[in-house]
């Protein structure tokens, strides 16, 4: 089974710190001589004692590595970050400069569309293109059906391979599980199914 495989990308994402884990240093002031936040690329293997991480804001319970990391973003949703990729945001952070991105993992949910089916609202989550006429059209090349741990929808993968994201319905919930991977290299639908292996229904005797 391959576990949150890591790769370096180039992307900057909105940051703020999920509960379970320390807090991130000071706000960046600015500097002329800002350090250059670059990972060494001797990557930590995934460890394999695995823990459970909660996230009630979603509804769900995931699986993750000992030593990775769950951070929750401004968006309220939740990112899976290797220990390098959380490294590489705490220099940013605490000032320095990112040279480099990171390859993402993030969980959470969204409101379905009434003026479309799910398939269809699927095939929209990995962006869109233009036609020859100038009007948008999903960006999914690929939308294939899933089911997993009482999750039901589907997965579609964007036109360039860079982006794959699974779309479901939720055991007594009117919102829908969006699960994606992103990167500036291609991503296969794997990493999705796989993390999706890993994420269960919070049950009532959890706490919510």
């Amino acid at each position: 089974m391959n576990i949150l495989t890591r790769t370096t990308i180039r992307i900057v994402l909105p940051l703020c710190c999920f509960g379970l884990l320390p807090a991130i240093a000071t706000f960046a002031q600015p500097n002329s001589s800002r350090q250059v936040c670059e990972t060494d690329g001797d990557y930590e293997p995934a460890a394999e004692t695995m823990r459970e991480v909660e996230l009630p804001e979603v509804g769900v319970v995931v699986s993750i590595p000992e030593n990775y990391r769950a951070m929750k973003m401004q968006s309220g949703a939740v990112q899976i970050l290797h220990p390098d990729d959380f490294e590489w945001i705490q220099c940013l952070v605490g000032g320095g400069t990112g040279a480099h991105g990171y390859y993402s993992e993030t969980i959470d949910t969204v409101q379905p569309e009434s003026d479309r089916s799910l398939e269809e609202q699927a095939s929209w989550t990995v962006g869109y293109s233009y036609d020859e006429d100038g009007d948008r059209e999903p960006g999914a090349t690929e939308v294939i059906s899933h089911e997993e741990n009482g999750f039901n929808g589907y997965i579609a993968t964007s036109m360039t391979g860079y982006s794959v994201v699974f779309l479901g319905t939720m055991p007594e919930s009117d919102d829908l599980l969006r699960v994606s991977a992103g990167c500036d290299c291609e991503v296969e639908a794997e990493a999705v199914t796989d993390l999706l292996s890993r994420i269960q229904p919070l049950t009532e005797d959890e706490p919510m």
